[in-house]
């Protein structure tokens, strides 16, 4: 995991990697994630943090472009974690199926939905951002939760290697309703 070091104000992080679309890569984010928290004696579960980072890992490569690469992140503070999973996802927003539309599939939002504080999504230019709110909700100004994601979409590749990621503008995440 990639992190800028030091504790600003309470906040631990961020931290994060940018690994294959390959659901074979679904353990290596969910331990280096859980690993990181368990490292900042962040008060959240870990098993709900593994549970959600890997749900929202599986819907980034479902539903993002074959080939592409995924960015898995994270954000601690005293009484909480955020994790945020991006691609270069497909056109439509993450959103909650009800009972008759899952099927086979589509519990994972739901697990999420039960397990964290909050939970959202926004898209920027070519790159989906899912995000939720492990322990008590992060309380920021929109700047300043989302500053170092800006920074990062701005350099990560994200989708097959001919397109760069998009950098994220501060006004599109604030519209986003990004806390």
């Amino acid at each position: 995991m990639s992190a800028v070091p030091g504790v600003t104000g309470g906040w631990r992080g961020p931290g994060w990697q940018v690994v294959d679309a390959d659901p074979r890569c679904c353990g290596q984010v969910r331990r280096s994630v859980t690993s990181a928290i368990a490292g900042h004696d962040c008060p959240v579960d870990l098993d709900d943090a593994g549970v959600c980072v890997a749900e929202l890992f599986a819907n980034a490569v479902k539903h993002g472009p074959p080939g592409g690469l995924v960015l898995v992140g994270y954000v601690l503070w005293r009484t909480g974690a955020r994790l945020v999973v991006c691609d270069a996802g497909g056109p439509g927003a993450p959103r909650l199926l009800e009972t008759a539309e899952q099927g086979e599939g589509g519990r994972g939002l739901r697990v999420v939905d039960a397990l964290t504080a909050r939970w959202g999504s926004f898209r920027t230019a070519r790159v989906r951002v899912v995000w939720c709110d492990l322990g008590e909700p992060l309380d920021a100004a929109h700047g300043d939760a989302w500053a170092w994601l800006h920074l990062v979409l701005s350099v990560e590749r994200l989708s097959v290697p001919d397109r760069l990621a998009s950098a994220a503008t501060a006004e599109t995440l604030a519209d986003a309703g990004a806390r």
